[in-house]
């Protein structure tokens, strides 16, 4: 491998556009190889396989015995691109240990490898991260959630005080990364301050394309579909169906739930209320948030944007409070009459199936009926007309 190949390697944060990110470079894999840039996949999902197996994890108490050797055989790959250079994203990544950082960096081979974390202020995170633990079975309260992480932080009840600042923190989690490429090829983007709940959208995969070489009409990030953050009625109406399903759905959940409901009814509301970080933490969030500002700016890493960015909104957020019976219900309402009508056009597609399927019988009927061996009517007349002689001549 070529000693001036870049490797860009995007270990997070999470929610902050990764997911679009991730899309946007499987989708247009091939168009990218065409111009020298490479993004080592050989399914859209290997990403996942490969950080598990670097860090050793398993996930939801398993650990898949698949996952052994993914890294190796993806940085294998890596090495052998005899283009100008990789991408790889995962959010996952950030989680890593310094042992496990050097190791990933190690195993590409000579090369410029250059972390990239992208960032947003920790107000708008905890309220994203809250929501997709919610949409993953947990039925913590985002009030509960929020007092632990700022009171508790890293030992915040699991997964939350790990999942959190073990993920979301760019100062602790350049800390590890930092530490196996030099701090130039450090990259912070700073997603821009947008609409509520949001990551950045254009303008966080427009500083991301600028700083791994990727022009505009090589990957077109509006075709990629990255789910609408949930308001606060939606994700507190779907925290209290976890309570009620109680783990009774199993994998059917991710299907039903996740998808379904989650990221299809409950995220096409539109008008919601943002879920806002409680004011009686708006100091300590503003202190901290400052703290994570000067940390960043200490380290001496290349920021794509303005840090300023990272200090909460707070003056343009709706004010703090729980989700109104009427809001909670009014959701409620719209959901039921939009499942209604699903299973309504379920069962039209399960009686066109069963109609389908009896004319498919029919046809392979008439089919058999069509192909049986022709009778012969002479034949059976000139029998016909012995027995008649037959009888005549007695």
């Amino acid at each position: 491998m070529s000693q001036d190949k870049q490797i860009f390697l995007h270990i997070g944060a999470p929610l902050v556009g990764a997911g679009a990110v991730q899309e946007a470079l499987w989708h247009h894999g091939p168009a990218l190889a065409e111009h020298g840039i490479r993004y080592p996949l050989e399914d859209p999902h290997q990403h996942f396989a490969a950080t598990m197996d670097l860090r050793e994890m398993s996930w939801g108490g398993h650990r898949d015995p698949a996952w052994i050797g993914v890294w190796d055989r993806l940085a294998e790959r890596v090495r052998a691109w005899d283009g100008g250079r990789v991408v790889l994203s995962q959010e996952l990544l950030g989680g890593a240990t310094a042992a496990q950082a050097r190791r990933a960096v190690e195993s590409f081979g000579p090369g410029e490898v250059h972390i990239v974390f992208t960032a947003r202020d920790l107000a708008r995170q905890m309220a994203a991260d809250w929501q997709e633990h919610v949409k993953h079975e947990h039925t913590v309260t985002f009030d509960e959630f929020v007092d632990d992480l700022v009171m508790k932080g890293i030992d915040a009840p699991p997964p939350f005080g790990e999942m959190f600042w073990g993920l979301h923190d760019p100062v602790r989690v350049l800390r590890a990364w930092g530490a196996a490429v030099p701090r130039e090829r450090v990259h912070v983007i700073v997603a821009p301050q947008g609409g509520p709940g949001r990551s950045g959208g254009a303008g966080l995969w427009a500083r991301f394309a600028e700083l791994t070489g990727i022009a505009p009409e090589w990957c077109d990030l509006a075709a990629v579909h990255e789910p609408e953050p949930l308001g606060l009625a939606e994700a507190e109406l779907l925290r209290r169906v976890n309570e009620r399903l109680d783990f009774a759905l199993g994998g059917d959940y991710e299907p039903l739930v996740r998808r379904h409901l989650a990221n299809g009814l409950l995220a096409a509301r539109t008008g919601g209320t943002e879920i806002v970080l409680p004011v009686r933490h708006h100091p300590w969030m503003r202190t901290r948030s400052r703290e994570l500002i000067e940390g960043l700016d200490a380290a001496g890493y290349d920021v794509i944007g303005d840090l300023a960015d990272l200090m909460p909104d707070f003056v343009n957020m709706a004010p703090a409070g729980p989700a109104e019976p009427s809001a909670l219900t009014d959701a409620a309402v719209e959901v039921i009459e939009a499942l209604l009508r699903d299973l309504a056009r379920s069962r039209e597609r399960a009686q066109i199936a069963e109609i389908n399927h009896e004319l498919a019988q029919v046809r392979e009927q008439l089919a058999r009926l069509t192909a049986l061996p022709p009778t012969r009517p002479s034949v059976m007349r000139r029998s016909s007309g012995r027995s008649r002689g037959s009888r005549g001549r007695g």
